[in-house]
């Protein structure tokens, strides 16, 4: 019981805070096989739940979105303004290091959820986003792992 406990405690932090859960996961005593399993584990079910969960909540969104500038209209006021400096340098962003940039550096830096939502933003109708975050989930968990048990 308590080694399901162990799992389910690293599995959920590598879900939420990529950069700790092998910490955590050595803090109870788990070895690095068992630390990267379950931190790979954790990290794609966390980008998989959130990517998915993102991308519905941003429709949403969307479609309120649209439904208030159809309001708006109607109303005679002018629209709001889309291109703002934050948004042209999102583009810019976007454009210079794209999926593969975010991919990258994103999951143990931001975490897990933050990436995600990011990627379903700007990238969903990309086919190659979701494997490359899941590749890239894998490969921070070899270099997380590795690293942490150097530390520790």
């Amino acid at each position: 019981m308590q080694e399901i406990l162990g799992a389910i405690t690293v599995v959920a932090t590598a879900m939420v805070k990529f950069l700790f859960a092998g910490l955590v996961s050595y803090g109870m005593g788990h070895g690095f096989v068992r630390t990267l399993i379950y931190t790979a584990i954790g990290g794609s079910a966390g980008m998989l739940t959130f990517y998915f969960s993102g991308k519905a909540l941003l429709e949403v969104f969307r479609k309120r979105y649209v439904k208030r500038s159809q309001e708006r209209t109607a109303k005679g006021l002018p629209p709001k303004r889309i291109f703002t400096r934050t948004n042209r340098f999102i583009v810019r962003v976007k454009q210079r290091y794209g999926i593969i940039g975010l991919a990258s550096f994103a999951p143990p830096t931001l975490s897990i959820p933050i990436t995600a939502v990011l990627a379903a933003k700007y990238f969903k109708h990309d086919r190659r986003t979701l494997p490359s975050l899941i590749i890239s989930v894998l490969i921070w968990s070899v270099v997380l792992s590795t690293a942490w048990s150097f530390i520790r």
